[in-house]
């Protein structure tokens, strides 16, 4: 996007999709954090891949039945994605991103992570969605602050 040859119009729509894929990637967060099903899956199209540590859905079943294992075994976090890098060619973007996340783990181990994500996007009929997306840790947990926990 830095040739100063494209339309005003051709720019506009950039900045509208790039805004839209960031609003996904929130959403992402939103959903596996707040355990708001149907905001999760709304945010993935029919094909996706979700690709954790953990396991790997394939297609929206298999993505459903992957979050639930997540939320099984770490009851509570919180993701915070930061640094988004998004390439938009037409109505496939890919994006790389940092996140960091707190999780309490089911037997009550309380961690700080970071990681990378690696995003896919596609947009059919006017809409963005997640095509892919798959984790990278950098770091290993790191326990944080058990004596400030409220619960």
């Amino acid at each position: 996007m830095t040739n100063g040859l494209q339309s005003l119009e051709t720019k506009i729509q950039w900045v509208i999709d790039l805004e839209e894929i960031k609003m996904l990637m929130a959403k992402y967060c939103h959903g596996i954090d707040k355990k708001e099903l149907a905001t999760f899956l709304s945010i993935w199209s029919a094909d996706a891949d979700y690709l954790l540590p953990r396991g790997e859905g394939h297609g929206i079943e298999g993505i459903r039945q992957l979050v639930e294992k997540v939320w099984q075994q770490v009851p509570q976090c919180h993701h915070h994605i930061t640094n988004p890098v998004v390439d938009i060619t037409g109505d496939t973007a890919t994006a790389r991103a940092d996140v960091f996340y707190f999780r309490l783990t089911a037997d009550g181990t309380h961690q700080l992570l970071s990681g990378g994500y690696d995003f896919a996007f596609t947009k059919s009929d006017g809409e963005w969605k997640i095509r892919k997306l798959e984790f990278a840790a950098f770091v290993t947990a790191s326990p944080i602050f058990a004596a400030n926990d409220r619960g």
